[in-house]
Parts: C-alpha cells; sequence; structure tokens
C-alpha cells in the first residue's frame, strides 16, 4: 500500500499532522485488525513525509532518561551549579508529567477521544502515543 502523493491539506503542521494520527489510531481499534486498519487509514490521509513529521512530532517527546542518568553522574557530588538545579526540576516534571499521563491513559472510555487527541499539545508521548507509534512503525 503506497501514501497519498499529494496531501489532502499541504497547510497542515506537525501538531495538527499529530492529532490526526492519534484520531485515526482511535477510530482503528474498534476493527478486526487494528494495526492493518491503521495502516489504511494513514494510507489514505498522509503522504509519506506527512506521516514521518507527525511520527516525529510524538517521538520528540520522549524522555531521555539515560542521557539525563549520564549528566547526573558527571555532576558528581555538586548540588549547587545550575545544571544540578535544571536536572532536579526535569525530574520533577518528567515525574507530574507521568503522572497526568497516568490519569489520562486510565480515565477509559469515558474520555471523549476528539478530546484526547486535541491534549496532545498538552501531554506529549503519554502511553497512548508510545503505542501508536509502534503500532504504525
Amino acid at each position: 500500500m503506497t501514501f497519498r502523493t499529494d496531501s489532502a491539506a499541504p497547510d497542515r503542521d506537525d501538531y495538527d499532522l499529530a492529532r490526526l494520527l492519534v484520531w485515526e489510531r482511535g477510530f482503528a481499534k474498534y476493527d478486526a485488525d487494528p494495526e492493518a486498519e491503521l495502516e489504511r487509514r494513514v494510507h489514505e490521509l498522509f503522504t509519506e513525509d506527512e506521516h514521518r513529521r507527525a511520527l516525529a512530532y510524538l517521538a520528540a517527546s520522549e524522555q531521555d532518561a539515560d542521557r539525563l542518568a549520564a549528566i547526573e553522574a558527571g555532576l558528581g557530588e555538586d548540588t549547587t551549579s545550575d545544571t544540578a538545579w535544571l536536572v532536579g526540576q526535569l525530574r520533577t516534571a518528567w515525574a507530574r508529567l507521568d503522572e497526568l499521563r497516568d490519569r489520562i491513559d486510565n480515565s477509559g472510555t469515558l474520555i471523549d477521544l476528539h478530546y484526547m487527541a486535541e491534549g496532545i499539545g498538552y501531554v506529549r508521548g503519554s502511553r497512548v502515543q508510545n503505542e501508536l507509534k509502534d503500532t504504525v512503525r
């Protein structure tokens, strides 16, 4: 199956493309073969470049815990530098983001799918999005 050759809406930015991708995943999960249905939907709606951009947008928000651990290891006993403070702030932010993701992901069918798709701009990298990236690749 090939992607669209021309964009259906060439003015869409990466945020809009990622929202559409999450939205379509929600519809595909009701099919007998969700992965095949999602692939069919993606190929009908996106050019190859648009699909790549949507996946890149979703992937950009993943937490790189290994890199942060390497930075912390490089700090040693230094707890007063700006870098140490920033690392602490980032750890706190990630913990809060994880809690917010869990609340969204555990909300189940009570949450409107459109509302979830709109939430990408606010809660990047939710576990729902991570499943999406694994499914579409």
